[in-house]
């Protein structure tokens, strides 16, 4: 942040808060998306200007998004759990239609729903019409508590009668409990309210060590154990195949495998603030997102950021404050940590033994970043994508290699296939996964559309000495023209953005039918979608079928494994792996 100019003042938030860069849940752009949103109090001129309409105003529509779909999944899955289990006496087993929204009902009103409380922007301020006890039945895969105000059996009596309770999502709840909290807004077929109190606690429940849970929307599981949060994660991958697939109601799901540190494992942090009229310079919050709204709470430390990473979050916020007199709009802040010597801390480290480095922090996107996974160094430009948890990446990237060696190791036995000879590496980026997993293959190649980050993975081969891997700009949905390795010897390792692969990339994948394929997800709901896409095409057989020789299908894999990986801890987020074999048929 060179001169005197607002810190980050090119790096201005978007009015839209999605990013498909992966889960960087304290980014500004994902805040949103973490707990419902809640309407906060602005200055009294902004209101008046906001207000002006000319003519009759439009009445308020819902409108669906995909934290709607989400939440409304997990109702559902609620519902049909509730009837099976209570309609064994009635014999019946068909779940009743009224458990789904009319298509024309936009806001979810029909014959069968209960009046929700009023929200709270709309009682005038008499609380008592906004407050109320609710029972937390499940736990959406957002972390986020989809109770109604029946208790278990009064819910069962409701459910037994083909009737369709009301539901409300609150964060910061478990299964089991019994809360005080207050309506906010209605969704597309659901309440959001706010936690005001946990009246009757889970056993699972734990006090969270950070003092800003519970207002901010960073973290999502500080409340409970690690263990459990693991356990928490594999029940969610589990719940992503079983929604996408009937077929995949019975995978197989390793526990996940967790992170050498639940705290202090961020290797980057992005808070931010936003400039109002009526908010004097020195009193401007900096820090994330209050929990389902968009007001940024004050955040002085992140007790998940590495060392370094909160050491340059305090200078990070000095320099903010010392120059926010000048600035005009909001901005968003980047600290990164990165690798740099003990003698010459702004000296080149590409020659420089992994031993002899030490952790330093950058605060300009300008800057280039060095990290480790082993012995292994990448060097990539500070507002790139790369994964923020350097503990587990070692156990991480091992996997990977672990994954396509032992499968290379099983096909040699095979006259017809033999071992993998070729590594293509899809999404490459900075070639992590490209460089990590090179040894034992003749050529590893790697695609990705920015020329960016293409330079970096062929530098970054270079730099350790890595000779047989060559990254190439392209789009990943037209790679397999470029491809020119036998499938039969050729592994392919595909890591899209969150979300997901496309259905033309999917197709070219299956034509071209490789020997191996290692999905890597930081989005599971969309990997699962990707492979049930795959399971509808007939590219995947179930462990008890065998490929269908009549079928025109390319070719045809089964479900080795799936491995999911805690990146990051007190989050709701998981990676996951699936690694696919391909079957042999009997032509």
């Amino acid at each position: 942040m060179p001169g005197d100019e607002c810190p980050a003042a090119g790096a201005k938030r978007p009015a839209s808060f999605s990013s498909d860069d992966g889960p960087d849940q304290h980014d500004a752009q994902t805040q949103q998306d973490t707990a419902p949103s809640v309407p906060f109090e602005t200055a009294p001129e902004q209101k008046r200007t906001k207000l002006k309409h000319k003519g009759k105003r439009k009445e308020y529509q819902a409108r669906k998004s995909n934290a709607d779909e989400t939440v409304l999944d997990a109702i559902e899955l609620l519902l049909e759990a509730t009837w099976k289990r209570v309609g064994k006496d009635a014999s019946e087993t068909e779940i009743p239609k009224a458990f789904g929204w009319a298509e024309e009902d936009k806001q979810g009103e029909t014959s069968f729903c209960r009046a929700p409380p009023v929200p709270a922007k709309l009682s005038g301020g008499d609380i008592a019409e906004c407050e109320f006890d609710v029972y937390v039945h499940e736990v959406s895969e957002r972390g986020l508590g989809i109770a109604t105000r029946e208790d278990g059996e009064e819910l069962e009596k409701l459910v037994f009668s083909k009737d369709r309770p009301w539901a409300f999502v609150v964060p910061f709840v478990l299964r089991g409990e019994k809360a005080r909290v207050r309506s906010v807004r209605h969704e597309w077929g659901y309440t959001q309210a706010d936690l005001i109190s946990v009246i009757e606690k889970s056993p699972m429940r734990v006090d969270a060590p950070c003092e800003y849970f519970g207002k901010c929307s960073g973290c999502q599981l500080q409340h409970i154990g690690h263990k459990d949060q693991l356990e928490f994660k594999r029940e969610m991958v589990k719940r992503a195949f079983s929604n996408a697939h009937p077929a995949f109601a019975g995978l197989t799901i390793s526990e996940v495998i967790q992170s050498p540190l639940s705290f202090g494992y961020r290797t980057k942090l992005t808070p931010h603030f936003d400039i109002r009229k009526d908010t004097p310079p020195d009193q401007v919050s900096i820090g994330f997102n209050v929990s389902g709204q968009r007001r940024v709470l004050d955040i002085e430390d992140c007790m998940i950021g590495t060392d370094a990473v909160r050491r340059g979050m305090v200078e990070a916020r000095q320099n903010a404050k010392a120059k926010m007199a000048k600035c005009k709009r909001g901005a968003t802040l980047l600290i990164r940590e990165t690798n740099i010597s003990k003698d010459d801390p702004d000296g080149d480290v590409s020659n420089t033994p992994t031993a002899d480095l030490v952790k330093g922090f950058v605060l300009d996107p300008r800057s280039w970043i060095t990290d480790v996974v082993e012995d292994v160094k990448f060097r990539f430009p500070a507002s790139s994508f790369f994964q923020n948890n350097a503990s587990i990446l070692p156990a991480f990237t091992g996997y990977v290699r672990e994954e396509l060696q032992k499968w290379s190791r099983s096909l040699s036995d095979s006259v017809d296939e033999g071992e993998l000879k070729y590594l293509i590496d899809a999404y490459c980026g900075s070639g992590l996964f490209g460089i990590t997993c090179h040894s034992g293959f003749k050529k590893v190649m790697g695609i990705e559309i920015s020329t960016e980050s293409i330079s970096c993975a062929n530098n970054n081969a270079k730099m350790n000495g890595i000779d047989n891997c060559d990254f190439v700009l392209g789009d990943a949905t037209k790679i397999f023209e470029k491809v020119d390795t036998d499938p039969k010897h050729t592994a392919v390792v595909i890591d899209p953005p969150r979300k997901g692969s496309s259905p033309e990339f999917l197709d070219q994948l299956v034509t071209y039918g490789p020997r191996v394929i290692v999905y890597i997800a930081c989005g599971v709901p969309a990997q699962a979608r990707d492979i049930a896409y795959m399971q509808n095409k007939g590219a995947i057989v179930a462990d008890n079928e065998k490929p269908d020789s009549a079928s025109s299908q390319t070719a045809v894999y089964r479900i080795a494994s799936v491995q999911p990986f805690d990146l990051f801890p007190q989050t709701y987020h998981v990676e996951n792996i699936v690694t696919l074999v391909r079957e042999t048929r009997n032509e």
